[in-house]
């Protein structure tokens, strides 16, 4: 993958809807040539689908991510089952047997259940911890046809609207503005299925530890100006506000080595480890069946 293709895969991770011609304002190409660079990431099975959730905030939930060395002989055999946890959205699995897995948790003791979980399918003998900061819940709810509607995109949110209106018995207009409002206030995930093991390229998980004293508002800065093109997505945890995972991608590991000496460089980072990113699994079944719940507790499936 070349810088833009890295940058349409970030942005279609943070939107899978946007329209091509936006995309292609963003990045300087046509939207016939947006559509191409998709269509290519698609074949090569980098991008694998579309998908529609409802996000941690819609669900009232906090975003987990444990990680830490595996000891399992198995990640196919971990990963299998994690399954039997609704909790785990994704797991990563990176150079060494570094597992990271995406979670959601209601309160301390769902954590505790999912960390427990994690340590007793992955093999985790000091998992750690992050929580992803997630925004309060500020609306009065969702309603049957707002579930509907996240239903209707789940494994294809690029589905035109009138499709979806005829599906739902329900007007375009109707189906556009709760979409958009879904949208607007982050209830709604709209991503992609994004598989970089079958790439030539470098994903890895960069741990960035700041300095004592250095803000947060510093390193993201830092990564904007400088290390852009290369970032698929940046995490930072309410618990460990000191720590930062970089999801970045180089062509190769001289690329990488080097990205992580100028990191080192920058003298606001006591360490730089990079963990390079070798499988991912996903779990759309759980997201399905947080959806499947509350539709029935709407009484609108």
């Amino acid at each position: 993958m070349d810088e833009v293709d890295v940058a349409l895969s970030r942005m279609l991770m943070r939107n899978s809807r946007t329209p091509y011609s936006e995309l292609g304002k963003e990045l300087g190409l046509s939207p016939q040539m947006v559509h191409r660079r998709v269509q290519h990431l698609m074949d090569v099975d980098i991008i694998r689908g579309t998908y529609a959730a409802l996000s941690f905030k819609a669900m009232k939930a906090m975003w987990v991510i444990v990680h830490g060395w595996s000891r399992a002989n198995s990640m196919d055999e971990a990963a299998r089952e994690l399954r039997n946890d609704q909790h785990v959205a994704i797991m990563q699995v990176a150079s060494g047997n570094y597992v990271y897995v995406h979670g959601n948790v209601t309160d301390a003791v769902s954590l505790a259940e999912l960390v427990s979980s994690v340590q007793r399918s992955a093999k985790l003998s000091e998992p750690q911890v992050g929580i992803v900061h997630t925004p309060p819940l500020d609306h009065s709810g969702l309603s049957g046809m707002d579930l509907r509607i996240v239903r209707a995109l789940a494994n294809d949110t690029r589905r035109p609207v009138n499709e979806i209106a005829e599906e739902l018995g329900t007007t375009a207009k109707t189906v556009r503005r709760r979409l958009d409002r879904l949208m607007k206030e982050d209830l709604v995930q709209l991503s992609i299925n994004w598989q970089p093991d079958t790439m030539g390229d470098m994903v890895s998980q960069i741990h960035l530890v700041l300095k004592d004293g250095v803000p947060n508002e510093k390193a993201a800065y830092l990564m904007i100006k400088k290390y852009a093109p290369g970032i698929i997505r940046s995490y930072t945890f309410s618990n460990a506000p000191g720590l930062i995972l970089l999801t970045y991608c180089n062509r190769n590991a001289r690329e990488m080595q080097e990205t992580c000496r100028e990191l080192e460089a920058e003298g606001i980072f006591t360490s730089v480890v990079p963990n390079v990113i070798r499988a991912i699994y996903h779990y759309p079944e759980h997201r399905e069946a947080v959806l499947q719940d509350l539709l029935k507790r709407t009484g609108k499936n």
